[in-house]
């Protein structure tokens, strides 16, 4: 397309307040109209917004549509952000973009947006609506990335370290969904197949509630890394309610050769793990 000129200047586009042309200066683009008085037309776009430079081909774009596509800006804090420019009632405003999560809602199929205040379903604010799915993007002095916000949203339920009390005690748990749609901690995994305490996951391992209990002790737990594979929450609940893993496991030797093996109880559910 030929570009056109109006006094040497280029033109983007017609004014969306009086339709005469907006052209491009050094500080931006200005509408050329004038009314009957010699005011001139207010209408303008600006050639820097929040830190992104504003194209002709942008300019062309919002004059011909009235939006842009999503451009990404910085905020005053450093800190990026997706944004659309927007006529509105003749000004050039800034209209949000909702960044999404890869995953749906698991209360209401919904899309999960990332809020300023953790991650939530996109029905979750609207009038009306019984979905109140909603994940924390911090709990217990811990910050929930993204990556792992997204596993969640997969149904997987994987161990997260680092969470910390009042106190200061460190400890690891799994996000689990309530009936309200919320998600909180549970460090419970299944019942200890020894003694029929709860397991509850460690740092270092699945432990038996009564590991640590010195009047009814009982030493059962499963290592959260074993040769290399990291045990995961639901293949520690089948070798307690199940006696073994489903499948063989990808494991490693010293040497760094691949083998798999199940993971499964002892003879006559003692406290020790074994590879069958």
């Amino acid at each position: 397309m030929t570009n056109e000129f109006y006094d040497g200047k280029l033109i983007v586009g017609k004014c969306p307040v009086c339709g005469k042309p907006v052209v491009e200066t050094t500080s931006g683009f200005l509408c050329t109209g004038m009314d009957e008085n010699g005011k001139r037309c207010s209408f303008a776009v600006k050639r820097n917004v929040h830190g992104a430079v504003i194209t002709p081909e942008i300019c062309k774009q919002l004059l011909a549509n009235g939006r842009t596509s999503a451009i990404e800006m910085v905020n005053k804090n450093g800190q990026p952000f997706l944004a659309d420019l927007t006529v509105l009632n003749g000004q050039v405003v800034l209209e949000l973009e909702s960044h999404f999560l890869l995953g749906r809602c698991p209360k209401c199929g919904g899309r999960v947006k990332k809020t300023c205040k953790g991650y939530a379903c996109e029905h979750h604010v609207d009038e009306g609506s019984e979905c109140g799915f909603n994940l924390s993007g911090f709990i217990c002095n811990r910050k929930i990335t993204e990556e792992e916000a997204e596993e969640f949203l997969a149904g997987h339920r994987v161990v997260l370290d680092g969470f910390s009390s009042n106190d200061g005690k460190v400890f690891s748990s799994t996000l689990v969904l309530n009936d309200d749609g919320s998600v909180s901690l549970e460090s419970r995994i299944t019942t200890c197949p020894v003694c029929g305490a709860p397991v509850h996951v460690g740092t270092k391992a699945y432990n038996c509630r009564n590991y640590s209990n010195r009047s009814h002790h009982c030493g059962f737990s499963i290592w959260r890394n074993i040769s290399g594979h990291s045990v995961t929450p639901e293949e520690a609940r089948q070798i307690c309610e199940e006696g073994q893993t489903r499948e063989p496991l990808e494991m490693f030797k010293d040497d760094g050769t691949v083998y798999y093996k199940r993971l499964a109880l002892g003879g006559n559910h003692n406290e020790q793990i074994v590879k069958i």
